[in-house]
């Protein structure tokens, strides 16, 4: 098989995708790998953070596999997750992908009964190749992309509280998801490490598609933005909805006098759980908007789908570095040395659009 890092990278999030309704389609399963993240881990945000095996597993899974087959960027793969996991007895254990089924298998069986460790193993260490026709054409990457200055940025499942509840909620909007299953992503997304600029994203939706009793079909978005190659592809080529009114998507946690602002440009409102989830429906041409002016996503959160955005002429730009310079300001993954304590948080906030011409108008109304 061709070596293609972004075909890879839609095998891989598939696989994540099985582990996830693997997990999900065992009520008991999962009630056993749910434990709340605290301290450092946990989002302020929320009153209650938790992270799942499957989010721990999927990420290490990841990891293993692109890191096998990309050795240049085995060490530059980070994720949301702490590779620790905490079993009832109190012990902490770290979740480690072995070279065999045998290997993963043992290390999970400190938290799972044996048949539960085996048969996740075996999903780790299967062979998936994910050529759904609806993935379009896959480019050849440039042969000189040097991937050892490229970074990758996973969140293994973006909507943890939407994946151990799976209560759906409906906006009143055609296809948006309030809460729900439907708001969970997978979100791998590759960036330049000189530039900090997001390249190649790969945005997955676990749930998409029912096709009985726990049993679903994902549905994969993919992006390549590489300019100074030539290269910009994807397989997101909607078309704009005939719609007179423009739409914006939040969290309902927004700001009043914000969204008061963007109502005043005649936007209307649909709120959703999940910074994927709302940047997909951006990608989609589903909503005009995504806007957040709190520092709650990270870059896990929006590397994938920014790589996506810029493939397609839009953006994710900081919120409050844009109003302060008044222009637009895209979110950066460059690492510097003296913001340590900040560079995995999008400090500032973010607003999301395909049509970057909006931003002129939006700026000008959330300056005042």
């Amino acid at each position: 098989m061709e070596t293609n890092l972004v075909q890879h990278l839609i095998n891989a999030t598939e696989k994540a995708a099985n582990i996830a309704r693997l997990c999900r389609s065992n009520e008991v399963l999962l009630k056993l790998l749910v434990q709340e993240k605290t301290g450092s881990e946990a989002n302020e945000r929320f009153e209650h953070d938790f992270k799942t095996l499957a989010d721990v597993l999927i990420q290490e899974t990841i990891k293993h596999d692109i890191g096998e087959l990309f050795p240049a960027l085995r060490e530059a793969i980070k994720g949301e997750e702490s590779p620790t996991f905490t079993s009832k007895e109190g012990e902490t254990l770290t979740i480690t992908v072995g070279a065999t089924i045998e290997e993963t298998a043992r290390c999970l069986e400190a938290i799972l009964n044996a048949e539960a460790a085996e048969a996740l193993a075996n999903e780790v260490h299967n062979n998936v190749v994910y050529e759904e026709e609806l993935l379009g054409e896959i480019p050849t990457l440039p042969a000189d992309l040097d991937y050892s200055n490229m970074g990758i940025w996973i969140d293994p499942i973006d909507g943890t509280a939407e994946y151990i509840s799976g209560d759906s909620i409906f906006t009143n909007f055609p296809g948006i998801t309030s809460t729900g299953l439907d708001c969970v992503t997978v979100l791998v997304g590759v960036y330049d490490r000189t530039t900090g600029v997001p390249v190649i994203g790969v945005v997955s939706q676990p749930f998409h598609n029912k096709l009985g009793e726990n049993v679903y079909r994902s549905l994969v978005f993919w992006g390549i933005s590489l300019p100074d190659f030539d290269l910009c592809a994807n397989n997101c080529q909607f078309e704009y909805p005939t719609r007179d009114n423009r739409i914006g998507i939040f969290s309902s946690s927004e700001n009043g006098d914000i969204l008061q602002r963007i109502m005043d440009l005649g936007y209307e409102f649909a709120f959703a759980a999940g910074a994927g989830h709302k940047a997909v429906k951006v990608i989609t041409w589903e909503v005009d908007l995504y806007l957040l002016s709190k520092g709650s996503t990270f870059k896990w959160d929006t590397c994938a789908p920014q790589a996506i955005l810029r493939s397609l002429g839009g953006d994710i730009f900081s919120y409050r570095e844009s109003i302060n310079e008044c222009k637009p300001m895209p979110l950066s993954y460059k690492e510097l040395d003296n913001d340590l304590e900040n560079k995995k948080c999008n400090k500032d906030g973010l607003i999301a659009v395909r049509d970057v011409s909006l931003l002129e108008d939006l700026l000008k109304k959330l300056a005042v």
